[in-house]
């Protein structure tokens, strides 16, 4: 029993860590505020990790794990490259609406633009996902601009994500409950037919 509490105790120690992260930035969070946020003494936290890097590495790491494997397995199905891009699309925004503190975290990095966590989280994470499905577009449309191609359907889709907020006071919104299947549809609807040779 002893064992399982402090695994539990390690595991909501990295999703408080994400969600204070995402709330203040990396640097608007101590060892000392995981500590009161935990109910815990500070020096209990140095028992889990040496430092705030460490932390915030294990943190980062614990939360897009499981992103990371579902969004793979998605790109390693065995069905043709279209069937996989769909699955792949759909996958992304299911993950996106699934946990908003995680895009809310790599926001707070971009504004907070530190080179070294940048450089973690483009090596370390997004890589891991982001390299097979380059794979994936140049198999669809050989040639073809692949970063580009992932970094504008990302931003497309994280764009809407990161404007749920304010749709309410936009106008035009027309219906406010947009489903995950209806915005990845729609975002497959805009890139299919380049990538699947129908525009040029």
């Amino acid at each position: 029993m002893a064992a399982v509490r402090i695994e539990d105790t390690g595991a909501r120690l990295l999703e408080t860590a994400i969600t204070l992260f995402s709330e203040r930035g990396y640097n608007g969070v101590s060892m000392r505020d995981l500590a009161g946020a935990m109910g815990m003494s500070a020096a209990a936290i140095y028992n889990h990790y040496p430092n705030k890097r460490a932390l915030y590495e294990a943190a980062v790491e614990a939360a897009f794990d499981g992103k990371a494997q579902r969004l793979l397995a998605a790109l390693a199905e065995e069905k043709g490259p279209r069937e996989r891009l769909r699955d792949f699309v759909h996958a992304v925004v299911s993950e996106m609406s699934r946990t908003p503190e995680f895009t809310r975290f790599i926001n707070r990095e971009l504004l907070d633009g530190d080179s070294e966590r940048l450089a973690y989280l483009g090596e370390n994470v997004f890589a891991r996902v982001q390299g097979p499905f380059m794979a994936l577009l140049d198999t669809l449309r050989p040639g073809c601009d692949a970063f580009l191609i992932s970094e504008m359907l990302f931003g497309m889709l994280k764009q809407h994500h990161d404007m749920v907020s304010l749709h309410e006071h936009l106008r035009g919104i027309g219906d406010p409950q947009r489903s995950p299947e209806r915005i990845a549809d729609q975002a497959l609807a805009i890139v299919e037919p380049y990538l699947c040779g129908e525009t040029s």
